[in-house]
């Protein structure tokens, strides 16, 4: 009688690669491992986002705001950091149930030597990002200047910056990139506001109905808890091709130095109608020479 023996490629050659009553184990522990992740991150997740939105009771609204500010940010920055560590374990976890992975580990000194050399601007962007946070440059919220992108802070990690324009395009701005930034809402802002006027107007008469205007707006309630000072008209700021410029001034709360200053504007563009005050706009004047007129020809043209 002939032995046969199995098809090559056959279950049961498969089945002695594969050893499944080994594999099916590692495969269960594997799903529970990546499940425990999950559940662990998830979990964090929700308690990062119940510490950041808890109210923060302050009578202050500068501190107040900046209290919710620094948290928000962390809460960024903690939740890519739980990301990181806890799926980092995870797959060591889940390496470890089919290899040896201690050789692996040695041998991480070796390769992270050789990753360093490849990625040196995503070591400078890491540490770039802890100083922004540790110094506090900016939070999440804040309106920020950072080269030539200008925009709200949507999110702060240790590797990139996440900020949207007034046109509402996203800019990601790696953080080993920012060398200068310029925040237009830490702790406070001002509403600058530079009127022209005609020269032939009473400057006087002017910056006494512009002091009216923003006494009258101080006292409004709907707009009295957006300022954080009275309004000032500083006086004659310069003079302009076509106008005396006035420069008024107010501090408002964060970020509410734009709508401030629109209303401001409103108001004074009203006012000045309703007292002839002319707001001058760049106009030319055509001289035509000696003895013409509109109109009429070049007596040397025949």
């Amino acid at each position: 009688m002939i032995a046969q023996t199995p098809a090559a490629g056959g279950p049961s050659v498969w089945r002695d690669m594969v050893q499944l009553e080994i594999l099916v184990p590692k495969l269960v522990q594997t799903a529970i491992v990546i499940a425990v992740a999950s559940i662990a991150y998830r979990a964090l997740t929700l308690l990062i986002g119940k510490l950041v939105n808890r109210q923060v009771d302050h009578e202050d609204p500068v501190e107040k705001r900046m209290h919710q500010q620094r948290a928000q940010t962390l809460g960024s920055l903690l939740g890519s950091v739980a990301f990181v560590v806890i799926f980092t374990i995870a797959g060591l976890t889940v390496l470890s149930n089919f290899i040896d992975i201690g050789p692996v580990l040695a041998s991480v000194g070796v390769l992270g030597l050789a990753v360093s050399f490849g990625a040196q601007s995503l070591v400078k962007d890491v540490i770039t990002g802890t100083f922004l946070l540790v110094e506090g440059q900016f939070a999440v919220g804040d309106v920020v200047r950072i080269a030539d992108v200008s925009g709200q802070i949507e999110r702060v990690t240790l590797r990139t910056t996440v900020l949207r324009d007034l046109h509402g395009v996203v800019h990601t701005v790696p953080n080993g990139e920012i060398t200068r930034v310029s925040n237009l809402t830490k702790s406070w802002s001002r509403a600058v506001l530079d009127i022209g006027v005609a020269y032939g107007e009473d400057v006087d008469r002017v910056i006494a109905v512009m002091r009216e205007i923003g006494a009258e707006f101080e006292k409004d309630p709907d707009w009295k808890p957006q300022l954080l000072g009275s309004p000032e008209v500083l006086g004659v700021d310069s003079f302009g091709d076509s106008a005396v410029v006035i420069r008024m001034m107010v501090q408002t709360l964060p970020q509410q130095q734009f709508t401030v200053s629109r209303e401001l504007r409103r108001r004074i563009k009203n006012r000045f109608d309703s007292e002839g005050i002319e707001i001058p706009f760049p106009h030319m004047t055509l001289f035509w020479g000696d003895g013409q007129k509109p109109g009429t020809a070049d007596p040397a043209g025949g």
